[in-house]
């Protein structure tokens, strides 16, 4: 089970269902939460001045998925509307954990996600997460 760990506070953003994201039994294939996920995660980035692209540029430093999890909880189908709440749980020294999900329109949660960020420099290996980063990340513009 994914821990309920506090969220920063959570952006929002919206979903359909759509008819070439259902798998053979008529609903929502479970690879497709993940594209939706990473969609989430790159709009909290966007709503922070950055995309994932512009790291590199702005603070020197790449951030890549190392660990994701998913719980599914409920069933989606073809129309049904979602929202993805996507929020950082947990800063680490090189790490940062984000926390997401997908809500049907009456707070049924369909998934719970969490996804940990390694932060890595020029050289590929693990760095600390930059002062200047680590404010963005919490600080919507």
């Amino acid at each position: 089970m994914i821990s309920s760990a506090p969220m920063s506070e959570p952006d929002r953003i919206e979903v359909e269902a759509r008819s070439y994201e259902l798998d053979p039994y008529g609903h929502v294939n479970n690879a497709v939460f993940v594209n939706w996920l990473e969609h989430g995660r790159l709009c909290y980035l966007r709503e922070r001045g950055m995309t994932w692209a512009s790291l590199p540029d702005q603070f020197g430093v790449r951030a890549l998925i190392v660990r994701m999890e998913i719980d599914w909880r409920a069933e989606v189908n073809l129309g049904d509307r979602l929202t993805i709440e996507s929020g950082i749980t947990k800063f680490g020294n090189r790490s940062f954990t984000f926390g997401q999900r997908i809500l049907f329109p009456d707070d049924r949660i369909a998934a719970e996600a969490v996804a940990v960020m390694v932060v890595t420099g020029p050289d590929g290996g693990s760095t600390p997460i930059p002062d200047g980063l680590r404010e963005r990340l919490s600080t919507r513009l």
